[in-house]
Protein backbone atom coordinates (compact mmCIF):
# COMPACT_ATOMS: atom_id res chain seq x y z
CA UNK A 1 0.00 0.00 0.00
CA UNK A 2 1.24 3.42 -0.90
CA UNK A 3 1.28 6.17 1.71
CA UNK A 4 -1.60 8.53 1.47
CA UNK A 5 -0.70 12.14 0.69
CA UNK A 6 -2.95 14.84 2.00
CA UNK A 7 -2.83 18.33 0.57
CA UNK A 8 -3.97 21.25 2.62
CA UNK A 9 -5.17 24.13 0.57
CA UNK A 10 -4.76 27.43 2.38
CA UNK A 11 -7.70 29.60 1.74
CA UNK A 12 -7.13 33.31 1.29
CA UNK A 13 -7.95 35.54 4.26
CA UNK A 14 -11.36 36.87 4.53
CA UNK A 15 -11.60 40.40 3.19
CA UNK A 16 -13.06 41.73 6.45
CA UNK A 17 -10.00 40.53 8.43
CA UNK A 18 -7.48 42.73 6.53
CA UNK A 19 -6.93 46.47 6.54
CA UNK A 20 -8.16 48.29 3.51
CA UNK A 21 -6.08 50.84 1.69
CA UNK A 22 -8.33 53.61 2.98
CA UNK A 23 -7.86 52.54 6.63
CA UNK A 24 -4.09 52.38 6.17
CA UNK A 25 -3.99 55.84 4.61
CA UNK A 26 -6.06 57.30 7.47
CA UNK A 27 -3.73 55.72 10.04
CA UNK A 28 -0.65 57.12 8.27
CA UNK A 29 -2.27 60.59 8.07
CA UNK A 30 -3.11 60.58 11.79
CA UNK A 31 0.43 59.51 12.69
CA UNK A 32 1.82 62.31 10.49
CA UNK A 33 -0.31 64.89 12.27
CA UNK A 34 0.84 63.55 15.65
CA UNK A 35 4.49 63.71 14.62
CA UNK A 36 3.98 67.27 13.36
CA UNK A 37 2.53 68.40 16.71
CA UNK A 38 5.28 66.63 18.64
CA UNK A 39 8.04 68.23 16.57
CA UNK A 40 6.44 71.68 16.96
CA UNK A 41 6.40 71.26 20.73
CA UNK A 42 10.02 70.13 20.64
CA UNK A 43 11.10 73.23 18.73
CA UNK A 44 9.33 75.41 21.32
CA UNK A 45 11.11 73.61 24.16
CA UNK A 46 14.48 74.08 22.49
CA UNK A 47 13.77 77.78 21.92
CA UNK A 48 12.76 78.26 25.56
CA UNK A 49 15.86 76.39 26.73
CA UNK A 50 18.13 78.63 24.67
CA UNK A 51 16.41 81.74 26.03
CA UNK A 52 16.81 80.48 29.60
CA UNK A 53 20.46 79.58 28.98
CA UNK A 54 21.27 83.03 27.58
CA UNK A 55 19.59 84.82 30.48
CA UNK A 56 21.16 82.51 33.07
CA UNK A 57 24.62 83.07 31.56
CA UNK A 58 24.23 86.84 31.82
CA UNK A 59 22.92 86.54 35.38
CA UNK A 60 25.80 84.26 36.37
CA UNK A 61 28.37 86.60 34.86
CA UNK A 62 26.84 89.63 36.56
CA UNK A 63 27.16 87.84 39.89
CA UNK A 64 30.73 86.80 39.09
CA UNK A 65 31.71 90.40 38.26
CA UNK A 66 30.03 91.63 41.45
CA UNK A 67 31.92 89.05 43.52
CA UNK A 68 35.19 89.96 41.79
CA UNK A 69 34.69 93.66 42.60
CA UNK A 70 33.82 92.93 46.24
CA UNK A 71 36.81 90.65 46.83
CA UNK A 72 39.50 92.52 44.87
CA UNK A 73 38.84 96.08 45.97
CA UNK A 74 38.70 97.28 42.34
CA UNK A 75 35.49 98.18 40.53
CA UNK A 76 34.14 95.83 37.87
CA UNK A 77 31.44 96.23 35.26
CA UNK A 78 29.22 94.53 32.71
CA UNK A 79 28.80 96.65 29.61
CA UNK A 80 25.79 95.74 27.45
CA UNK A 81 26.12 96.78 23.83
CA UNK A 82 22.90 98.68 23.00
CA UNK A 83 23.10 97.82 19.28
CA UNK A 84 24.23 94.20 19.36
CA UNK A 85 23.80 91.01 21.40
CA UNK A 86 27.28 91.24 22.90
CA UNK A 87 28.34 92.22 26.37
CA UNK A 88 31.74 92.86 27.93
CA UNK A 89 33.00 92.04 31.41
CA UNK A 90 35.63 94.43 32.77
CA UNK A 91 37.69 94.59 35.94
CA UNK A 92 39.16 98.02 36.43
CA UNK A 93 40.56 98.98 33.02
CA UNK A 94 41.01 95.36 31.88
CA UNK A 95 38.45 93.57 29.71
CA UNK A 96 38.00 90.07 31.13
CA UNK A 97 35.90 88.65 28.34
CA UNK A 98 33.36 89.41 25.67
CA UNK A 99 30.28 87.23 25.34
CA UNK A 100 27.08 87.25 23.36
CA UNK A 101 23.67 85.72 23.57
CA UNK A 102 22.89 82.53 21.61
CA UNK A 103 21.59 82.98 18.04
CA UNK A 104 17.97 84.10 17.99
CA UNK A 105 18.14 85.65 21.47
CA UNK A 106 18.08 89.44 21.43
CA UNK A 107 18.02 92.43 23.61
CA UNK A 108 18.00 95.85 22.09
CA UNK A 109 18.07 99.36 23.44
CA UNK A 110 14.34 99.33 24.10
CA UNK A 111 14.53 96.19 26.18
CA UNK A 112 17.33 97.53 28.35
CA UNK A 113 15.51 99.68 30.86
CA UNK A 114 18.62 101.34 32.27
CA UNK A 115 19.63 104.98 31.92
CA UNK A 116 23.14 103.71 31.07
CA UNK A 117 24.37 100.54 29.36
CA UNK A 118 26.92 99.71 32.01
CA UNK A 119 26.28 97.87 35.24
CA UNK A 120 29.19 98.79 37.47
CA UNK A 121 29.98 97.43 40.90
CA UNK A 122 32.18 99.40 43.31
CA UNK A 123 34.90 97.92 45.49
CA UNK A 124 32.25 96.76 48.00
CA UNK A 125 30.21 94.96 45.34
CA UNK A 126 27.41 97.54 45.39
CA UNK A 127 25.64 98.17 42.09
CA UNK A 128 25.63 101.67 40.67
CA UNK A 129 22.59 101.06 38.44
CA UNK A 130 19.14 99.60 38.88
CA UNK A 131 16.53 98.39 36.45
CA UNK A 132 15.41 95.47 34.36
CA UNK A 133 17.28 93.69 31.60
CA UNK A 134 14.75 92.09 29.25
CA UNK A 135 16.07 89.27 27.07
CA UNK A 136 13.74 88.06 24.32
CA UNK A 137 13.55 85.68 21.39
CA UNK A 138 10.65 87.54 19.77
CA UNK A 139 7.89 85.54 21.47
CA UNK A 140 8.99 84.96 25.04
CA UNK A 141 11.05 87.11 27.37
CA UNK A 142 13.09 86.75 30.51
CA UNK A 143 13.63 89.66 32.92
CA UNK A 144 16.65 90.10 35.15
CA UNK A 145 15.98 92.62 37.92
CA UNK A 146 18.93 94.55 39.30
CA UNK A 147 18.64 96.55 42.50
CA UNK A 148 20.88 99.41 43.56
CA UNK A 149 23.09 99.08 46.58
CA UNK A 150 23.51 95.41 47.28
CA UNK A 151 23.30 94.77 43.55
CA UNK A 152 20.97 91.83 44.04
CA UNK A 153 20.11 90.26 40.72
CA UNK A 154 16.84 88.36 40.58
CA UNK A 155 15.67 86.13 37.76
CA UNK A 156 12.07 87.18 37.20
CA UNK A 157 11.12 84.01 35.28
CA UNK A 158 12.19 81.55 37.98
CA UNK A 159 9.37 80.69 40.32
CA UNK A 160 9.84 79.15 43.78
Amino acid sequence: MAPEIKLHIVSPRKPEAAFTLLETMIAVALMSVGILFASGAGVGLIRDSELDAGAYDLLEQMRMVQNLAATSGVFAAVWLDPYDTRYHLTHGAVTLEQDEFPPGIHYVDGYLEFPVHEISYDDLGDAQAAGVIRVTDGQDERDIHLYMGSGLQAAGWVYP
